[in-house]
């Protein structure tokens, strides 16, 4: 059933924007396709083992670091933004432990982890600003709605080539209340998005998001 997430996800936003009068331009595939067999090599992937390994570096993300599910006392609280559930973030790198735990056990390649830690710091913001009292500017409901899709989009064209990688977008929402803020926040910026004058063009490579996402949390560009 997961395997399939992403797909439904995707159809979800794209009706949800397309209603909001988004023009969506044709999705170009990223993936180098090859009439050899296919493995995890032939992936081209939005981010190198070196950057990868910067953001594990810089997240302080390690098998090593993270604690183990019975050192958990049940009173600890972390500062992320889900806060109607219980978070527990021991090594205070901001990342939720079951989460991070999970993406070192079910990836086995830096780029796989990598790559979750950066689409857990957007839903990271996603969830934000459903509590946010403020408005939020049309641009940024429009960076949070289309850095959504290309997430998913992303997922969706890499596991046409690597059938092991599964989006960890329901580990991260593994809740009932954590799947309804999601819901409520996407509902929030779709609504604003509705109002906005901007135009929509979702991204012909999607994976090159976490690319920018990577950049931003490294303030630097890659070569």
């Amino acid at each position: 059933m997961r395997l399939f997430f992403p797909v439904c996800f995707l159809f979800y936003c794209t009706i949800s924007l397309l209603t909001a009068l988004v023009i969506a331009s044709p999705i170009k595939s990223i993936i180098k396709l090859s009439p050899l067999p296919i493995t995890q090599h032939n992936v081209e992937l939005p981010l190198n083992e070196y950057h990868a390994l910067e953001i594990l570096a810089l997240r302080k993300v390690s098998s090593s670091q993270v604690p183990l599910p019975y050192d958990m006392p049940q009173n600890t609280q972390s500062l992320l933004p889900i806060d109607t559930d219980t978070v527990i973030d021991i090594n205070h790198n901001k990342i939720r432990d079951d989460y991070e735990r999970l993406l070192l056990t079910q990836y086995q390649r830096p780029e796989y982890v990598a790559m979750g830690i950066l689409a857990a710091a957007h839903w990271d913001r996603l969830v934000a600003t459903h509590t946010q009292n403020d408005r939020v500017p049309s641009i940024t409901a429009l960076t949070l709605i289309t850095n959504n899709i290309a997430i998913n989009q992303c997922y969706y064209s890499l596991q046409q080539i690597d059938n092991t990688l599964i989006s960890p977008i329901l580990n991260y929402f593994n809740t009932e209340q954590r799947l309804a803020i999601k819901d409520q926040a996407e509902e929030k910026l779709l609504a604003i998005i509705a109002l906005s004058p901007f135009t929509i063009i979702f991204d012909p490579q999607p994976c090159q998001r976490f690319t920018l996402l990577a950049e931003s949390m490294l303030q630097t560009t890659f070569i």
